[in-house]
């Protein structure tokens, strides 16, 4: 999880700004959303708390909205 976090935000960090504040903030948070989905696919293929299974199911469902 730490190293697909340190990923995730070396590739924020490494974005390209415009300029434009609006298409800014929506770049880099697709991206830090995107983050929250792949960590939460990761703990469905290795977690075995039900109740974290259902909040890692739960974030994906809502993160793709």
């Amino acid at each position: 999880m730490k190293a697909m976090m340190k990923d995730n935000n070396d590739k924020m960090a490494a974005m390209k700004m415009t300029g434009n504040a609006d298409a800014d903030f929506a770049m880099m948070m697709r991206m830090h959303h995107q983050g929250a989905i792949d960590m939460a696919e990761a703990h469905l293929r290795s977690g075995k708390d039900p109740e974290m299974l259902r909040m890692a199911k739960k974030i994906i469902s809502d993160q793709k909205k």
